[in-house]
């Protein structure tokens, strides 16, 4: 007996689905030109993106994300071949939320998960690897080779919604990443000063010796991820 397919959503044509891009925005976090293992140990690109809220653009994309959760999480209800199944079924949570501050007050930004599996099977069931198409901000491609983007990098994502269903999660769309346009470039060989820190000169105090030209490395936010709070992708 051929085993049931637990994905009710295997028939969709992922090269099908229309892509979408965002705003240009801040990456807190990114793992673009090589994928993590933290939790997957086939590795996994991420991108965590920071959008101003109140902007059009934002909203727009927010709307967008709405619309085609609900409609995943209906034809889910349709797709279920039980009605106990189908009473169960909830709508998974989105992947944006508020950014908030360390008193839990929001800043005036919206956070939003983009992850792409880094190895894929082709129609002979074989194992092949990932690699995310990078352009710069000309539209030229880059090789990841030797690039090392970091949070505070200036991005855009192309990316497709594309629906999924588990038991325990729910139905909705995860955010496919398709490619990365680099705008700005933050590395860890990028330095900060102490102006940068908003620290002023104060006379009369310790005066070290130095040959660093008052500079430090800049240093990323966590680039951690927390599937748990990401549902299905």
């Amino acid at each position: 007996m051929a085993k049931k397919n637990t994905n009710i959503f295997h028939d969709v044509d992922i090269r099908k689905l229309k892509q979408h891009v965002t705003p240009v925005g801040i990456a807190v976090s990114a793992f673009i030109t090589a994928p993590s293992t933290e939790y997957d140990e086939d590795g996994q690109y991420f991108v965590k993106l920071k959008l101003p809220t109140k902007d059009k653009s934002t909203q727009q994309l927010i709307r967008l994300i709405d619309t085609e959760a609900e409609a995943a999480y209906n034809d889910a209800l349709e797709r279920l071949e039980t009605p106990a199944e189908r009473k169960k079924c909830k709508q998974a949570d989105v992947s944006y939320k508020p950014e908030e501050d360390d008193d839990g007050n929001e800043t005036g930004y919206t956070l939003f998960n983009f992850k792409r599996k880094a190895v894929r099977k082709d129609k002979n069931d074989n194992i092949k690897p990932v690699k995310l198409p990078l352009f710069d901000s000309m539209g030229r491609v880059v090789a990841p080779e030797g690039l090392d983007v970091w949070g505070g990098s200036e991005i855009a994502v192309a990316f497709k919604l594309v629906p999924f269903y588990t038991a325990g999660v729910g139905a909705g769309v995860s955010h496919r990443i398709e490619a990365i346009q680099l705008i700005t470039v933050v590395s860890g060989g990028d330095q900060r000063t102490a102006d940068d820190f908003g620290f002023k000169p104060q006379e009369g105090g310790f005066i070290g010796d130095s040959d660093e030209d008052g500079v430090v490395e800049e240093e990323t936010e966590d680039e951690s991820t927390d599937d748990s709070e990401e549902g299905d992708y």
